[in-house]
């Protein structure tokens, strides 16, 4: 109610500015200071306010719950396959997720290398990391597709790529109700 009593208040100073020479010399500054006063005040309210407040947890799921971790080497990816896309310098990965724990398996992060080996001497293109959110469950496995953009190289497309994947950030919840 104090907000449409302010608004029509305003109103009224408005239109009295409009319609009254006087009025409009004395209410001009009179606003200005009002309003200044009244941002200055806004300001200070929501600094105050959004620093008081305590940091939320990360994951509502593990906020009151022990803590599962899964480890890389029981997280699996089979059947990679990269296939060029559009545009050129990007390319579309799939394959297979398999959680070999015993917690759920919520997300985790796929770093990829990209390297073009024509010869013996392999040269670094780029590299690309892709989240990958999947909610798999112990023992269980689901399809992966992803999309990962690499810098485009000055000699032309990859020769011979080689591809080296890493499985980085993994974040699990417990397995059970």
């Amino acid at each position: 109610m104090l907000w449409i009593s302010l608004a029509i208040a305003s109103l009224v100073v408005v239109a009295l500015a409009v319609w009254d020479q006087r009025f409009r010399k004395m209410a001009e500054p009179a606003l200005s200071v009002l309003v200044a006063v009244g941002l200055i005040s806004a300001f200070v309210v929501w600094w105050t306010d959004d620093n008081a407040r305590p940091p939320e947890p990360l994951s509502p799921v593990t906020a009151n719950q022990s803590f599962a971790t899964i480890a890389e080497n029981q997280v699996r990816l089979e059947n990679l396959q990269f296939e060029k896309s559009t545009p050129a310098s990007s390319y579309v990965v799939t394959g297979t997720v398999h959680n070999d724990s015993t917690a759920f398996l919520d997300y985790f992060t796929l770093d990829v290398t990209l390297d073009d080996c024509p010869s013996s001497a392999c040269r670094t293109i780029g590299r690309d990391d892709a989240l990958i959110i999947a909610r798999i469950p112990p023992g269980h496995s689901a399809p992966l597709r992803t999309s990962l953009v690499f810098p485009a190289p000055r000699t032309g497309p990859p020769e011979a790529p080689q591809w080296t994947t890493a499985i980085v950030k993994i974040q699990s919840s417990p397995a059970g109700p």
